[in-house]
């Protein structure tokens, strides 16, 4: 190989190796859409099909889109290597964590790639061809399941609008997280359909749900309201916290009230004028709500809490 051309290479590689970095460990932040941050989370699979390109040309330089099957087999090893690596960097990143789904879909990556290129101007039987191509074809499928599934639950959720959660599918499961406890669908308390959310809170700080990606134009609505049916014979403080796509992290930046639930049914009203007037010095953007999140502050003792039926509605 020339030397122009070796040095060529070599800069090629260290510029992509830095682009790939970036990519890894940069915080893009949450997009408006479930759908959006799946389709990002699918970009793992193109990135280290990248990654495993550059590892075969690393190993065999010289002839690498014809290398053979042992070189093949380490490219996808150090790439699956290098996916791990990276998921235990951000583990210790700020604002990052380890994903296991993530790992998925940077070994997928690297086995199409690996899969299509041993195929490239060399000769195979007609059925081994069809098996590669069809392994990675399912294994693509694969990884776009959590974006056809956030696609076809943002379907819904514009169709059920202005209910913005009821637990009737495990995909809207993926619009809700829990903090520092569990929660699942049960078929028990449920108000709106079969299905209710188990939310079972622990002694902490801030144990609570968080709906992260609701429909996000609340304007023409007069009252956020929800079901939540309290186990236990005391009652229990909740506070709801409302933001939008600009809020600013500081607390008089957002909308919070505190509810007090009694044992058994409650029915919970939020009052939307008092949500889009409660940031200080501005008005809440009532067409893009980014959050709802409902907590326990210095909670005790554990308690359970079913949840229903949130809905906006409309007043006469």
């Amino acid at each position: 190989m020339p030397v122009k051309m070796a040095v060529r290479s070599v800069i090629l590689f260290t510029f992509m190796s830095l682009c790939i970095c970036l990519l890894l460990f940069a915080d893009f932040g949450k997009s408006s859409s479930l759908f959006l941050d799946k389709i990002l989370d699918l970009g793992h699979v193109p990135l280290f099909a990248v990654v495993a390109g550059m590892t075969l040309w690393a190993l065999d330089r010289e002839n690498w889109l014809h290398a053979d099957k042992r070189t093949h087999v380490h490219a996808f090893a150090l790439s699956a290597a290098m996916a791990l690596a990276t998921e235990i960097i951000q583990h210790f990143t700020p604002e990052r964590s380890f994903q296991i789904g993530d790992i998925v879909k940077d070994v997928i990556g690297s086995a199409v790639f690996l899969q299509i290129a041993y195929q490239y101007k060399r000769e195979l039987p007609g059925w081994k061809r069809l098996a590669m191509s069809s392994t990675a074809a399912v294994l693509l499928l694969a990884a776009s399941v959590p974006a056809l599934v956030a696609y076809a639950d943002e379907l819904r959720a514009r169709h059920d609008f202005p209910l913005l959660g009821s637990f009737e599918t495990c995909g809207e499961m993926e619009r809700w997280q829990i903090e520092e406890g569990l929660f699942k669908r049960v078929r028990m308390h449920a108000t709106q359909g079969e299905f209710s959310l188990e939310a079972n809170l622990p002694p902490g700080l801030y144990p609570g749900i968080t709906m992260d990606y609701p429909p996000r134009d609340w304007r023409g609505y007069n009252t956020l309201t929800f079901n939540a049916f309290l186990e236990d014979t005391g009652p229990l403080t909740l506070t709801v916290r409302i933001n939008d796509l600009e809020h600013n992290e500081e607390i008089d930046d957002r909308y919070n009230r505190t509810f007090v639930l009694q044992p058994g049914r409650n029915h919970v009203i939020v009052n939307l004028s008092e949500v889009e007037h409660a940031p200080k010095g501005r008005l809440m953007d009532m067409e893009h709500i980014s959050m709802i999140c409902i907590f326990s502050y210095k909670l005790k003792k554990p308690r359970t809490v079913y949840f229903d039926n949130f809905r906006l509605e409309k007043n006469g």
